[in-house]
Formats: structure tokens, C-alpha cells, sequence
């Protein structure tokens, strides 16, 4: 899979910038601007990376185990791994960097998840689910939602996922090249 250095969400606005200078065996670092007043995405837990957040823009909040902290400029926090999680931004963006140890296949999770967006539209609705719930399944040691239990997921995942496959979605997409104008370009070929 061929991996850009920056990443756009057409739907949000969300941008992540990776820092390959920063980043190596050890840890996956970027800096991601995220606009204010998107909803939340679910409650959801890293089964093996820890996760830091360092805001330089804005003001980031980070909801763990029910304690709301609000994460101003110059100020960081840390998510053990295993630790059911929200962040978002309020009503203004915030850019922050992030750190991700290990950092395992999170930047193909994340690519894969922006590319879907640019392919399909916004992850919501039923395909939304079905597509979420493709990527989830294709990168378990990434991301966990909190929500249903795991024992449910375990059950149901994978019959979405063949009912998602039925519907011609698939778990990686090709991420949009520049055209030579700058702006991105939607993939031609729309076979799934």
C-alpha cells in the first residue's frame, strides 16, 4: 500500500500531517487538525498502543472513564493502552500532535479510513457501519469500540462484514493522488 505523508477528510476537514522524521520503529507521530463541532466518533480503546495527544492550536477535548479534561495549547495526555476513549475539538479546530507506541498499523488504519471517506462518502447511515466495521475487522490491534460488548462483536462482525463484502464494499481503498492542479481527485474506477 502505497502511504501519502498527508491525509484529508473530504466530509471533515480532519488533516493528518505525518511526521516521518519523527517516527520509526518505535512510534508513529503526526500532527492532525481537527474541526470544531464534528461529532464525536464512539467511545472505543488501542488493545496495545499507548496514545498521546499534545495540543499546539485550539483545545482538544479528551474524555476517559467518565473525567472530562480539556487540553489547552502547550498541554498533553496520555492514554495507557486498553482505556476507553473520546477526543474531539468544541466548537473551535485544534491541531495537536499525536504519538501512537508501538505504532503497529496505525497509519495504514488511518489512511485506509480517509480513503474509504473519499471513495464512498461519509461514514455513516448502514454503509457507514458496514464500512467501519470492515476496517475494525482488518485492523483489530488498532482500534476497539467500547460498544456492543466484545462478545457481541465477535459474533456479529464478521456476518456484517460478508453483508458488507455483499454490497460491494472492501476494506482498503486506494488514497487520492494530487492532480496537477492540487486539488484531489476522486478515484475513476468505482468497481468495488
Amino acid at each position: 500500500m502505497n502511504l501519502p505523508t498527508e491525509i484529508v477528510n473530504p466530509e471533515t476537514g480532519e488533516r493528518i500531517m505525518f511526521d516521518e522524521s519523527a517516527s520509526n520503529n518505535e512510534r508513529l507521530v503526526w500532527d492532525e487538525v481537527r474541526p470544531g463541532n464534528l461529532e464525536p466518533p464512539p467511545v472505543h480503546y488501542h488493545p496495545h498502543t499507548e496514545e498521546r495527544f499534545e495540543v499546539t492550536e485550539g483545545l482538544l477535548v479528551v474524555e476517559t472513564d467518565g473525567d472530562v479534561q480539556r487540553i489547552e495549547v502547550g498541554e498533553e495526555v496520555v492514554i495507557p493502552p486498553r482505556t476507553p476513549h473520546v477526543s474531539y475539538a468544541e466548537a473551535e479546530s485544534a491541531r495537536f500532535r499525536r504519538t501512537v507506541s508501538p505504532p503497529g498499523q496505525w497509519r495504514e488504519f488511518l489512511t485506509a479510513r480517509f480513503a474509504a471517506v473519499h471513495e464512498i462518502g461519509e461514514l455513516s447511515g448502514v454503509t457507514g457501519l458496514l464500512q467501519t466495521v470492515l476496517l475494525i475487522r482488518t485492523y483489530p490491534a488498532v482500534v476497539v469500540p467500547e460498544q456492543p460488548p466484545r462478545a457481541v462483536q465477535r459474533v456479529l462482525f464478521p456476518v456484517l462484514a460478508v453483508v458488507a463484502q455483499g454490497f460491494g464494499l472492501k476494506p482498503h481503498h486506494q488514497y487520492p493522488r494530487p492532480s496537477t492542479d492540487g486539488a484531489e481527485e476522486r478515484r475513476s474506477d468505482t468497481s468495488h
